[in-house]
């Protein structure tokens, strides 16, 4: 993955250091008890096949491009075709996903937001993409979902049932969320955009091969299925499936199989989405924009850590995350580098305290994050950072 940046990014990765965390001690007994959890029969792991819309993440971009020439037609006009390449990469960061939506927002206001090429999202990151690849008359939609939340809205404690079972929560809100928003209507207008050349990526971690799988949501949308509604709405809950908190989503990799694969959040192998095939191979001005959905500090030490099990094991998986999540921006900053591509990120600011709970869907918070967002949006990509915060001398060189 490129050289570690230290220490000095707060990483949200999954649901924001996530209370992947808060969990650590429970997780102790889920491991314990899950010998006697039995997968379903018919969800037997088909490791070695890979889903149907599933990319390459090592493919050049005119392979990825092509697999959907088919049943595109690229002749389209592109009115908002500015001759320049865009990809947008949304993190994963659970509630924190308030940030983001705010920056969409406030880069719709200041009137130069870019109708972007490619969208690519991680868990939260991945709800989000969906809006922003839909564009600006999406966006009272992304902030009426990512301010107006509580956490009932989105998952049910499960209690017992949940350390005996595959999760401590029952996702169905959300997922009742998702069916709500996504339906056929949604489903053309993705297909549409994707026919004009635009591209729609998310992302999930399939469980039974260990393997990150970045999905072509236009393809799907094109209906590559029997029922392509519901493999889209499975696909953008599975990636934000965080593991033992909610359960995996079961997937069948393509049609004919009747056999499924478990996924569960892409933050898992990747807490934000960039691949070289994303960029055309031609010379032509490129532009890739991070948005991360956590804070970045210098020194993560708000808080001595308590001498009990939860607490250790706790900072220790914060700063597992954080390592995670600094050597993906490293990497993807390396990326944009080799293709020619400017480089632009923004986060959540230092000075909005960091969130323990990832989950937690606080609304006076996230209005203050969507707000901060806005601010940022407002200011423009000019004003975000060039390159990956505290970024040393000798990564520097080696980016060049």
């Amino acid at each position: 993955m490129g050289q570690g940046m230290g220490p000095q990014q707060q990483g949200s990765f999954m649901v924001r250091a996530s209370s992947a965390i808060r969990l650590t001690g429970v997780m102790f007994a889920v491991a314990l008890v899950t010998a006697c959890v039995q997968r379903p029969a018919e969800t037997v792991a088909i490791r070695t096949i890979q889903p149907m819309e599933a990319i390459d993440a090592n493919a050049s971009s005119a392979q990825a491009m092509a697999r959907g020439a088919a049943a595109s037609d690229e002749s389209l006009p592109r009115v908002d075709d500015d001759g320049i390449h865009t990809v947008l990469a949304l993190s994963a960061g659970g509630a924190d996903g308030a940030y983001g939506a705010g920056v969409l927002n406030g880069w719709t206001r200041s009137g130069n937001r870019p109708h972007f090429d490619v969208v690519t999202g991680v868990s939260t990151g991945a709800l989000m993409a969906l809006l922003a690849f839909l564009g600006p008359d999406y966006d009272a939609e992304l902030e009426r979902f990512y301010t107006t939340q509580s956490n009932d809205k989105i998952y049910r404690k499960r209690g017992l049932d949940g350390i005996f079972g595959d999760s401590l929560y029952d996702n169905g809100p959300l997922k009742s969320q998702i069916e709500a928003f996504v339906t056929e209507d949604i489903l053309k207008k993705v297909a549409a955009e994707h026919a004009r050349g635009r591209r729609l990526y998310v992302a999930t971690t399939n469980l039974d091969a260990g393997d990150l799988v970045i999905w072509d949501m236009g393809e799907i949308a094109q209906g590559t299925r029997s029922d392509s509604v519901l493999h889209f709405q499975k696909v953008l809950r599975a990636s934000a499936a965080v593991p033992a908190y909610f359960p995996p989503v079961y997937i069948k990799p393509q049609r004919g199989i009747q056999l499924r694969q478990a996924h569960v959040d892409g933050g898992v192998k990747a807490p934000i989405l960039v691949a070289g095939f994303m960029f055309p191979e031609k010379k032509m001005p490129k532009s890739l924009f991070m948005v991360i959905n956590g804070n970045t500090t210098r020194l993560n030490a708000s808080v001595p850590i308590k001498p009990t099990l939860s607490s250790i094991a706790q900072k220790s998986i914060t700063e597992m995350m954080r390592v995670l999540q600094d050597e993906t921006v490293f990497r993807d900053f390396v990326i944009s580098r080799n293709v020619g591509a400017t480089f632009r990120l923004t986060q959540i600011p230092d000075s909005i305290p960091l969130t323990t709970e990832g989950l937690n869907f606080d609304a006076p918070r996230m209005r203050k994050l969507y707000d901060a967002g806005v601010v940022a949006g407002m200011k423009g990509p000019a004003n975000w950072l060039k390159e990956p915060p505290g970024l040393g001398q000798y990564e520097r060189l080696a980016a060049n």
